[in-house]
Formats: structure tokens, sequence, C-alpha cells
């Protein structure tokens, strides 16, 4: 390709995709990262910053277009900071994140021979997501923010977003403005029953006692919002119904607060706990640790096909919803601990309890530092579900040395139009 002329201007052919939101072009061996980009375009592109191993670009124009390419449907693409992959075809998509784990795996975890199975496509390109936050900027406009950046871009509906919630976009939009306490974000949150909708606002500070009539009105407006929480430090206050209906599969039902994390595509929440179900082969005499339970969304199903299970999970809310639901549904041998993973783990192995098999679903961070505590528990198989390939990669590569093998692995796509994937890694003990 072409030298930088005196505009920093090259001639790029894009042969990849990072996990992230560039494409990848070289010139005489140095890497270009290149945003708004797809495998297979000719481009002219700028080079706008320089780091040790690679420079940033910007596409100046496209000369030749990529049979990946298609017209991103989204009128905020180059605004907003959210769905960077929308301009490729969702087969490209797919096949990226694949080749973005198995790149992890094989680069940072110096890991082989396994079974990288295909990986699941969604249900839904579009319109998938339970729940999406909104930022709210000093002028209390409410949006998303843009690429790598603070500067809000104020939206009037997301194309991931429910219907539902795109519904009530402008609802919350002039209750925020309405309001004297300080809102910093929102999330517009919707059950599996669609009917089911909470706003659940972070507040800078305190609550101004004068918004207690505009909270009210929020829920009896006949916009379908059912519920109201507001949060800050060391508060919360809630107005309405504020609890939504989670299936995790079929024929369980969970009820949680709007405001506890759960997965925002239903549809992949539940296809996710059906391959570990079928990965895991739960027996009866199966004795399980979970880590990173939350309020039970697989924590439940697991209970149900063993002698029991041990659910760690640092958040007091998660902890009390999963007891909860586990009494709703009749389940009775869940030993839940509220405590920081690390510390549960340290604890659990100090007493010498024993696990035929660890389930974890860490944060993007991953579960670095407990790996070996989790290999001291003597568990025959880990399944170990992630949603960041680099961090999965580092975790695995840490239980390998320790007598783990990674045997297979199942990448599952719940976040069309992004890069994200989440993916479920199964190893075995090497004895």
């Amino acid at each position: 390709m072409s030298q930088p002329n005196a505009k920093n201007e090259v001639t790029l052919d894009i042969d990849a995709l990072s996990y992230g939101p560039y494409g990848i072009g070289r010139i005489d061996g140095r890497v270009l990262m290149v945003p708004h980009t797809a495998p297979g375009d000719r481009i002219v592109a700028r080079i706008v910053g320089a780091k040790e191993r690679f420079s940033i670009a910007e596409v100046v124009r496209v000369m030749s277009a990529s049979p990946a390419r298609r017209v991103a449907p989204c009128a905020y693409i180059r605004e907003c900071g959210g769905c960077a992959w929308q301009h490729l075809s969702y087969a490209t998509q797919l096949a990226a994140k694949q080749q973005s784990v198995d790149d992890a795996l094989r680069r940072i975890g110096k890991l082989s021979d396994y079974d990288l199975q295909p990986i699941i496509p969604a249900s839904q390109e579009y319109h998938y997501r339970r729940r999406i936050r909104l930022q709210v900027d000093e002028s209390r406009e409410v949006g998303f923010y843009g690429p790598s950046s603070h500067n809000l871009v104020k939206i009037d509906a997301c194309l991931i977003a429910g219907e539902q919630l795109n519904r009530i976009m402008e609802i919350a939009r002039r209750w925020v403005r309405g309001m004297s306490t300080d809102i910093e974000h929102l999330e517009l949150v919707t059950g599996d029953d669609p009917n089911q909708i909470v706003v659940a606002a972070s507040a800078r500070n305190g609550f101004k006692s004068g918004d207690e009539s505009a909270c009210t009105s929020l829920i009896g407006m006949g916009s379908g919002i059912q519920g109201l929480i507001i949060a800050g430090t060391n508060w919360r206050k809630v107005w309405g119904e504020v609890r939504i209906m989670v299936r995790p599969s079929g024929d369980l039902n969970l009820t949680v607060d709007a405001d506890v994390f759960t997965q925002v595509n239903p549809e992949g929440n539940r296809r996710i706990l059906e391959e570990i179900l079928k990965a895991g082969d739960f027996q009866p005499a199966d004795r399980v640790l979970e880590l990173y339970s939350g309020a039970g969304n697989f924590t439940l199903a697991i209970a149900r096909k063993t002698e029991g299970v041990v659910a760690v999970e640092g958040r007091r809310a998660c902890i009390n919803n999963g007891k909860l639901n586990a009494q709703k549904n009749g389940i009775n041998n869940i030993r839940w601990m509220c405590a920081p993973v690390p510390k549960a783990v340290s604890e659990l192995k100090r007493r010498g309890e024993k696990f035929s098999k660890i389930v974890l679903d860490p944060p993007r961070a991953g579960a670095k530092g407990i790996e070996a505590d989790l290999a001291a528990l003597g568990a025959a198989n880990i399944f170990y579900v992630s949603c960041n390939p680099t961090t999965l990669a580092r975790d695995l590569a840490a239980l390998d040395k320790l007598g783990y093998k990674l045997s297979t692995v199942r990448p599952i796509d719940l976040f069309p139009q992004t890069f994200h994937v989440e993916t479920l890694a199964m190893l075995e003990h090497k004895n």
C-alpha cells in the first residue's frame, strides 16, 4: 500500500477486524486501526494518532467496498459509541467474533488442542436488549456517550433496544428535565413479560423532596412504566412495582429487582443456560460451586439437578433476590455466600471443602488471582462463562498450569451489531 502523503493519507487494504471497533490494515508491517471499515475494503485513510505498536486512522473515502459491507441502518452510527459493527453483514460479525475468541486463546493464552464449536447466532439482530443505560449530562440531556468519550449524543430511539423501551425514551427524558434531583444516568428495564417496564436511576447527590410528585406521576401517566427506582450513596427510593420477571428456562420464573443485574438479551440468556446444562451433565451426586452467581440466573436450574450448590456473590441485593426465588421455586439445596469471590474461595479452601464441578461467570475483568484456590477445591470440571476473550484467555492459561485442560469452547452471540461476544469454556482436570 502507499506511503503517507503530505496530508498523512494512505491507500490501505483492510484485511481483518480487531476485538474492538477497528478494521486492521498494514503499511510496511505496521498495523493501522481504522473504525467503520470491513475486511476486503480498499480505502484512503488519514493517520490521526500513533501508539507504540500501531497507528490509528480514519476513513477519508472508500475506494472499493467489501462484499461484507452494508449500509448501517442507525442514524447515530458516526456519533454514538455503541454499535460499531452494524455496517457489517451479520455473517461477517459472527465469523469475526468466533475468530476473536480463537485468536485470544491462542495468542494470549498460548492454548491449543481444544474443540472450538461454531458460534451460536442471536435470534434477533435488532431490538434484542431488555435494558439500556442512558447517560445524563449537565444540561439534563439524555443519550449515549460518543466513542471513547463522555460527549453525549442525544438519541430518540435505539435499534438494538426493545421497542417498549424506545416508546418510553422521550417520557424518561422529560422526567429527567423536570427533576431537581441531579440524575447521573438511568436504565430503562423490561422483564421477560414485555408489559413490565421499570426506570432505575442513579443520582449524584441526595434526593430532593420536591421531586416526590414527579416520581409518583411517572408511573401513573399511562406510559406503561410500572415502577421507578432512584438510588444514590447509601440511599434508595422506590415507587410502584420495581420487580421484573426473568425466565432463564421454560419452567423457571425468577422475580428480581430491576436494578439487580440481568443479562440484556433474554433469548441469549436462555441459550447460555441451556449450553451450561448440556455441557455440565449435572447429576444428583454432584456438589457444585457457582461463583458470581448474581440473583440465581444459573443457580436454581443447576440446584434442581444436583445434591446442592454453594452460590457466591458479592452484592447483597443479588443474594436477597436469589434466596427469595429459591424459596418461591421450592429449591432448598442452595447455600448462599455473600462475600467477594476471592475471599469466599480462599475460605472454602481453608475449610477443606470439595466440589465435583465449578461454574463461574465473572465480570469483564475476569477472575484473576483466584486460580490457585480454585484448583485446590478438587473439581473434575470447570465451566467458565466470559464476556471478554482477553481476560478469559489469561485466566484459562493460569488454570492450565494448575492442571485444567481446555477441552471445548462455545462462542454465543448476545450482542449483535457490536464486537462483544459471550463464551462458554469447558475445562477438565488433567488427572
